[in-house]
């Protein structure tokens, strides 16, 4: 597949986000979903060592100074899928990166991912997650909490869930009955899919409107594969 042209812009109908979080032991108390996570310093180094660490990155060409935390936009031309934003407070690390964002058929760059930072980091705690909407929505989850099986939610108009959100919860120090209205783990009910992963990853994927919390933005060069899965789900 050759690679796309720069200036290229993306379809305007087409959007889409991903996330990579791994969180290190020792882990901390779990947060409730109407909890806020403490404002903890950000290491810039240590953000552009876990960017390096992406399959889909071959290089870091420009770093940018640390800059509040807040929802990634969604690129609207190929220059714009090469910026990697990445923050590490503590044991916590969180990436996004929209050459990790799968189309829900044939794209598997997001478990591709999860699976290599999951043999990286056996110990830790790792939630992938991405969303995309090219005239229909898709979302797709991926959990990895040691001392339970593996947790993967997705689908388009209806989510399809494979593993126990139960002992997904449980494994985190969460007691799935006190969470209240919002959260039946059945899969009869609704299921609030924002908070549990608050709860799973530490507050990492939420955003306030004064957040106290920095990340840093990169720009890198794709390997052989993050241009593939650019390619591939961007420029179909």
């Amino acid at each position: 597949m050759s690679p796309v042209s720069p200036g290229t812009q993306v379809n305007p109908r087409h959007s889409g986000h991903a996330h990579l979080v791994i969180v290190h032991p020792p882990f901390a108390a779990p947060l409730q979903p109407n909890e806020r996570p403490s404002a903890t310093a950000h290491d810039p180094a240590a953000a552009a060592d876990a960017v390096l660490s992406l399959s889909s990155v071959s290089v870091i060409r420009r770093e940018y100074a640390p800059s509040r935390l807040e929802h990634p936009g969604s690129p609207a031309s190929r220059e714009e899928l090469d910026r990697v934003r990445a923050a590490v407070w503590g044991s916590t690390v969180k990436i996004s990166d929209p050459a990790l964002v799968e189309d829900g058929v044939l794209a598997s760059a997001l478990e591709d991912e999860f699976r290599a930072q999951k043999k990286q980091h056996p110990d830790a705690r790792i939630v992938a997650v991405c969303e995309r909407d090219f005239g229909a929505s898709y979302m797709k989850i991926l959990v990895a909490v040691p001392g339970t099986q593996d947790l993967m939610v997705e689908g388009f108009d209806e989510l399809e869930t494979t593993g126990d959100l139960r002992a997904t919860l449980a494994a985190v120090g969460i007691d799935p009955d006190g969470l209240g209205e919002g959260y039946d783990v059945s899969g009869e009910g609704f299921f609030d899919y924002d908070g549990f992963l608050h709860v799973l990853t530490g507050g990492a994927l939420s955003v306030y409107a004064d957040e106290e919390r920095f990340e840093s933005a990169f720009v890198v060069d794709r390997s052989k594969e993050g241009e593939e899965s650019i390619s591939e789900v961007w420029f179909p």
